[in-house]
């Protein structure tokens, strides 16, 4: 995977890292994406070869794009705990979605919002209109990081047999 390009990503917060993929990220994702519970509202990732498919699209965004899907890594512990980032969604290709998901272990602690706030503001300095972000109705949690983000409801959709729920940040 390349190397780190800080240019590329918004700064760190207080408690998280927000980097580039490394090697050393295949594994505890994978694990990540075997927990149905961390899968439940998106499209859940069946082996290691998807999950590391996924990981190369995440990380692959910051070169095509000029911003991604960035690794998460606590502070504290140097432990991997999921990603956040903006990328394109081929449901909207037109819009830029920011979007995250986090081990089990992470949840209930804030981590998706600060580092999610974290992408908000460089989205700001990327001269974008808006971001979207895609979510599942029933996945209250990421609906409750979507408003504290300042998102609002923009519409509901469906794609693929799942139904959404599309929510607005206008810049």
């Amino acid at each position: 995977m390349p190397d780190l390009l800080p240019d590329l990503l918004p700064p760190s917060t207080p408690r998280l890292l927000l980097r580039r993929w490394t090697e050393g990220d295949a594994e505890p994702f994978a694990a990540m994406n075997a927990d149905p519970e961390v899968t439940r509202f998106v499209s859940a990732v069946a082996d290691r070869a998807a999950s590391d498919r996924l990981a190369d699209y995440a990380d692959g965004c910051f070169d095509r794009l000029g911003f991604g899907l960035s690794a998460l890594e606590r502070r504290d512990t140097g432990e991997f705990i999921g990603f956040t980032g903006l990328h394109r969604m081929r449901w909207y290709p037109e819009d830029v979605e920011i979007g995250w998901r986090l081990a089990r272990s992470a949840w209930g602690q804030g981590f998706a919002t600060e580092a999610a706030r974290a992408w908000v503001e460089h989205a700001r300095g990327l001269g974008l209109p808006r971001i979207i972000s895609i979510v599942d109705p029933g996945n209250a949690a990421s609906l409750a990081v979507t408003r504290k983000l300042g998102m609002v409801e923009g519409w509901r959709g469906e794609q693929e047999g799942r139904p959404h729920v599309v929510m607005l940040l206008t810049f």
